[in-house]
């Protein structure tokens, strides 16, 4: 990234300190309150037909998964949208990161937009409630905004984050062995079906309400996920995060991921755990999506952050590579 770049990824974080709970040291600027866990991901045959990517070949690979429990900053907040980010450790050393929302779209088109829709949400006092006539004043002028707002205002609330699905929200493109390429959107499909409740009935519950009952079905077995792709087809938009789909595309399941047990930085040997959607391996490549492509610089600003600067953050990083969960194997399919 340039120092433009940079600068621009500067201003996104700092509106999202203010419109998101503000900063709070050492945790993340969004999605702050998570915990991780062990996991495997086996891919199917038609995954290997689709892609070279070196974990789509069939054979278990280990990996962590980060749930969050809403899309705060305030790690103390209530429950809200969850996420969930995949590291994926692969056989050569190296690993690559897939992250899903409970969301279907992105709310804007480019990262300059998302900048205006920050600006004209901002609360007018510091961690108050976003300013919705100004949202609305912004939204007015761009029918797409409001209909990405409309579309992630209907999403139910998690019953269970084993009961969720989540979506990559960006076009990816699949290379395969003979070099044939597919553009997809990856969606995450619990095994245990989807099922959800209102706003008002999870912020009856504990606070950390979804992380304990995940960990109680872990303590029983472990928690599936099916990895989806929608395969784009003519006309539909590869770069704009924003755009849906054509419906009825067809979807291929490239794998299943098993949650095993709950695990921590320190066991996984990473305390940073950056998890930046742009970080790919052979096979599988980021389209032109402007809202992607600055994610990573948004990404490392956020990391210097909350780990005292850019020094702290490279001395982490060097911890990165090794992978702990080499030992795991797959109890189910």
């Amino acid at each position: 990234m340039n120092h433009g770049e940079y600068v621009l990824a500067e201003e996104l974080v700092d509106l999202i300190h203010q419109n998101f709970q503000g900063f709070h040291a050492g945790y993340r600027d969004v999605h702050a309150a998570g915990r991780y866990y062990a996991a495997t991901f086996t891919a199917t045959p038609a995954a290997k037909a689709l892609t070279r990517a070196v974990h789509m070949q069939g054979q278990s690979v280990p990996a962590t998964v980060r749930h969050s429990k809403s899309a705060s900053g305030n790690p103390l907040g209530p429950s809200g949208a969850p996420s969930i980010a995949v590291k994926f450790f692969l056989p050569n050393g190296t690993v690559t990161d897939l992250i899903g929302l409970t969301v279907p779209l992105f709310p804007t088109r480019t990262p300059e937009e998302t900048v205006g829709l920050l600006q004209a949400a901002r609360p007018e006092v510091p961690n108050g409630e976003p300013n919705l006539e100004k949202l609305r004043e912004f939204a007015s002028t761009r029918p797409w905004v409001a209909h990405a707002l409309q579309v992630i205002q209907a999403v139910p609330a998690a019953l269970s984050l084993a009961q969720t699905e989540f979506h990559a929200l960006h076009a990816f493109r699949f290379v395969s062995a003979a070099n044939e390429m597919q553009y997809g959107r990856y969606h995450w499909e619990p095994v245990a079906g989807v099922a959800s409740q209102t706003s008002e009935e999870l912020l009856a519950l504990p606070q950390n309400y979804l992380f304990e009952e995940l960990e109680e079905r872990l303590r029983n077995a472990p928690v599936g996920f099916d990895l989806v792709l929608e395969l784009a087809g003519e006309g539909d938009p590869i770069d704009d995060p924003n755009a849906p789909w054509a419906a009825g595309r067809p979807r291929v399941t490239l794998g299943r991921l098993e949650l095993i047990r709950p695990t921590t930085v320190e066991e996984i040997g990473d305390p940073v755990m950056l998890h930046d959607p742009t970080r790919l391996t052979d096979g599988i490549e980021v389209s032109n999506d402007p809202i992607l492509a600055a994610r990573r610089g948004i990404y490392e600003v956020s990391v210097a952050l909350r780990t005292g600067g850019w020094k702290g953050r490279q001395a982490a990083w060097d911890l990165e590579g090794a992978c702990p969960f080499s030992s795991i194997k797959k109890t189910s399919q």
